[in-house]
């Protein structure tokens, strides 16, 4: 016991939390934290990782946001091109509004390499027990080939866009790395 809690040190220590309670209350925390808009990070077993799955990924949700299966082809691309496997099984596929870059599965993993470091893409595909949920993560798409946000209704003035709405990126489905889920309101 004393092991377990001096980890639970070293992790507060960094000003991080840990919450330790029943399945069905940290499915309802996850619940919360998505219909809310609060963003947060949760590790959990994967248990519980595939019930907030199955709530959140209904057949409604992924269709409205266009969520589909990464081909094999840029399977191989991120595996080719980044040394990752098993990084990534469903996303959406959203066009940059300022050059036509299409921005998928290939475009989010390099784009987490770029900002997190490939250790700590690795450090997540590593875990073994724990699974990453995303909760309204707060990172804006960047498209790589004109390195502008992702956005949709903005202005293009010059070589830029200029004001817009955020397009979401919706990604995950991996053993370690259940993916992202967003509030809203689905459109009806």
């Amino acid at each position: 016991m004393e092991n377990k809690l001096s980890r639970i040190d070293d992790v507060a220590v960094n000003g991080d939390c840990v919450v330790s309670a029943s399945r069905d209350s940290v499915i309802e925390l996850v619940k919360q934290a998505v219909e809310g808009g609060i963003s947060a990070s949760f590790y959990v077993p994967r248990t519980i990782a595939e019930a907030v799955l199955a709530w959140y990924w209904t057949a409604e949700r992924i269709r409205e946001f266009g969520v589909e299966v990464v081909s094999d082809e840029e399977q191989r691309s991120i595996e080719k091109e980044f040394g990752l496997e098993d990084v990534i099984h469903f996303a959406n596929r959203i066009e940059c509004e300022n050059c036509g870059h299409v921005y998928g599965a290939f475009e989010f993993v390099e784009q987490g390499i770029r900002t997190h470091g490939k250790e700590a893409v690795e450090a997540v595909l590593d875990l073994k027990s724990a699974v990453l949920i995303r909760v309204n993560p707060t990172e804006v798409s960047i498209c790589p080939n004109c390195e502008q946000r992702i956005t949709q209704g903005g202005l293009k003035l010059g070589e830029r866009i200029v004001g817009g709405t955020e397009v979401p990126h919706y990604y995950g489905g991996t053993s370690a790395y259940a993916g992202c889920c967003r509030g809203g309101q689905l459109q009806r």
